[in-house]
């Protein structure tokens, strides 16, 4: 275990972020740039495994071609004293595992699954699966002042380096592990990107209820519903949810993959569509996208002012304007100012340049 000040591949050591199956995740300080770091270190006995290093190698540089802002960047990855480490971007914040549940709206908590589903058809787009989808991977980055949460998905590929043994003999992370997972990933078989989409819906049961879908007494117990069981209805835990949303989590949980949704983003949008086809308080509680964008507002509209009266055209500067004759301030009048007219023009009756025209007498020269 290293320590605060330890040097480990040229990252110094500022503290624990976290622990898992895999290894230890520490805050370290970039060797050369002036910036954090998440320092993630497969654990020694793992990377004495061939087959795990290859396949530890592989994930991260799969995951280091995602560019996505609900996706945690790799930087770099290498081996220092035969242990293998991936250096990712730092999130500053929380998960969604220690998020109080009793805070969270049923509104922010399917758009929270919604952001993540967006990283996840990202991924399944460029052929990389998750495989360990779950709230403790869900990330919720400090938002500037005024703006909500941004939702980062961290931890890509790493359940897929542990094998059915490992998994299983891991006893500190069993709950944590198959609470979330397929039933095809259970069982051993072929997986492909509705694996993750089942994990999701898991997730979301989660952030409604603060319970796993199947809190069973043992591991075995646990993969047995997985297999077997539906999904319970979210009101048998939660009565103030609608009960469209139960058909929603039931498609998305189904134990045949070819029965779930074609996508993440998919089941997203029908959950947050099913949440607000009833009325609730959840209607009055604004739902926001990671760049703080309002959904609701599409919803409920705000009316727009109303528009402005027209300003009168203004006539081009060489048209000339009709006189208004200004009040008189005792005296001789001055007479009105009329447009300049080219010398030797007739101008009309009363102008300086009409033949009629005669000078006051206050205007004329002395003889």
């Amino acid at each position: 275990m290293l320590v605060k000040g330890d040097v480990f591949a040229g990252y110094t050591i500022r503290r624990v972020l976290g622990h898992g199956g895999m290894g230890v995740v520490y805050l370290a300080r970039h060797p050369r740039l002036p910036r954090l770091t998440a320092l993630k270190l497969l654990s020694r006995d793992l990377s004495a495994d061939e087959e795990i290093r290859r396949r530890f190698e592989r994930e991260a540089d799969l995951v280091a071609q995602l560019e996505h802002p609900n996706i945690v960047n790799v930087y770099d990855r290498g081996t220092d004293d035969d242990q293998l480490w991936i250096s990712m971007q730092f999130v500053a914040g929380t998960d969604v595992a220690t998020a109080d549940v009793n805070v969270l709206t049923p509104g922010r908590a399917v758009q929270i699954a919604a952001e993540t589903a967006t990283a996840l058809d990202f991924a399944h787009a460029s052929g990389v699966l998750h495989r360990d989808v779950k709230p403790a991977n869900i990330l919720l980055a400090k938002p500037p002042i005024g703006r909500p949460e941004r939702v980062v998905l961290t931890d890509f590929g790493i359940a897929a380096v542990r094998d059915s043994e490992t998994t299983l003999s891991s006893a500190g992370s069993i709950t944590a592990t198959l609470a979330y997972a397929a039933p095809e990933h259970l069982a051993g078989g072929p997986m492909d990107h509705r694996a993750d989409q089942y994990s999701l819906a898991c997730t979301l049961f989660w952030m409604l209820t603060g319970s796993v879908p199947f809190p069973g007494p043992s591991p075995a117990a646990v993969i047995q519903a997985h297999m077997s069981t539906p999904v319970p209805p979210l009101r048998s835990l939660r009565p103030d949810l609608p009960s469209t949303l139960d058909a929603v989590l039931a498609r998305a949980t189904a134990k045949h993959p070819a029965a779930r949704y074609a996508s993440c983003t998919e089941f997203a949008d029908a959950a947050r569509a099913a949440l607000f086809a009833v009325p609730g308080p959840w209607h009055h509680q604004p739902q926001y996208t990671s760049s703080g964008v309002v959904l609701r507002a599409r919803e409920n509209p705000r009316p727009y002012p109303a528009p402005r009266p027209p300003t009168p055209a203004q006539p081009y500067p060489h048209v000339a304007q009709p006189h208004t004759q200004r009040p008189s301030t005792g005296g001789n009048p001055i007479p009105p100012r009329r447009p300049a007219t080219r010398p030797g023009t007739i101008d009309f009756p009363g102008g300086r340049n009409h033949p009629g025209y005669i000078v006051p007498p206050q205007h004329r020269r002395p003889p």
